[in-house]
């Protein structure tokens, strides 16, 4: 067996001046205090990456193109300029890519039965959105209120959007129902009056209308046919469902800061239930 060197010798300084190197360096690489891992707090070891499609004044860009918006600004907020990188995607690309955990987080989905399936969604929401129906000019009294209102109508609407329970149910009840892949597209259709009335939420509704220059010519109805809520959502995973957690608690105290309705009035974009 070897003997440790008498105490005193030169050969005894050399070996505790060696522990106490590997003492550091261990100190050094071990992990952090529990309270420092605690997700609110924790460094990130790379920044967030949030995609996102078009979204009028929430995700707005293109392909290659940084996205701004109110969603950029509430996430470099809640995680820090430096901790969130945000990415414009075509909206299947970004849903696909948030399931697998190829990207952290997705910007502002409605949500529904059939996505609370694939994605674990925040626990409020950070935007409302009235949804309504679009008609010519003068006529808006084809929408009062009642599904059956609808029943002759032709109507248009965007494929892949959630437009909430009863438009669902109204699908049923239409005589036809034609499906648009943009907001121009159906927004073109009732001017050309190839549909009566056009579904879409006034927030993506209004830059596309001032663009075509169709302000004057197309209206939006009263009553909303329904208010929908947007949410930030996460992979189905325990690392997405720590981000989720992470996301609430920030969201939550954000949201009692004095100045987070600015954030809304500046964007013009509806505040959230619950939100000051």
């Amino acid at each position: 067996m070897h003997q440790p060197p008498p105490p005193g010798s030169q050969a005894d300084a050399g070996r505790r001046l060696c522990l106490r190197a590997g003492l550091g360096a261990l100190a050094a690489t071990s992990l952090p205090p529990t309270w420092a891992l605690a997700p609110s707090s924790a460094p990130a070891t790379r920044p967030l990456r949030a995609v996102g499609t078009q979204f009028a004044r929430l995700f707005e860009g293109a392909e290659g193109r940084a996205p701004q918006g109110l969603a950029v600004e509430l996430l470099q907020q809640l995680f820090g300029r430096d901790g969130v990188r945000c990415e414009w995607m075509p909206w299947s690309r970004a849903l696909l890519m948030v399931e697998t955990g190829e990207a952290d987080l997705l910007v502002g989905p409605y949500l529904t039965a059939d996505r609370e399936t694939r994605l674990r969604f925040s626990t409020r929401s950070f935007y409302s959105d009235p949804m309504v129906w679009f008609v010519r000019r003068g006529e808006e009294s084809r929408w009062r209120g009642e599904l059956e209102d609808l029943r002759h109508a032709r109507v248009a609407a965007v494929r892949g959007w959630a437009y909430g329970s009863r438009f669902d149910r109204m699908k049923w009840l239409a005589d036809s129902m034609s499906w648009v892949s943009t907001v121009d597209a159906g927004l073109q259709m009732l001017v050309k009056q190839r549909v009566d009335l056009f579904a879409a939420n006034e927030r993506n509704c209004r830059p596309v209308l001032e663009h075509l220059r169709l302000t004057q010519a197309l209206s939006a109805c009263s009553p909303p046919l329904d208010v929908l809520h947007g949410h930030m959502a996460f992979a189905r995973s325990a690392a997405g469902e720590a981000l989720a957690q992470r996301y609430d608690q920030a969201f939550e105290a954000w949201s009692r800061r004095p100045g987070a309705a600015e954030l809304y009035r500046r964007w013009g974009v509806d505040k959230p239930p619950g939100l000051r």
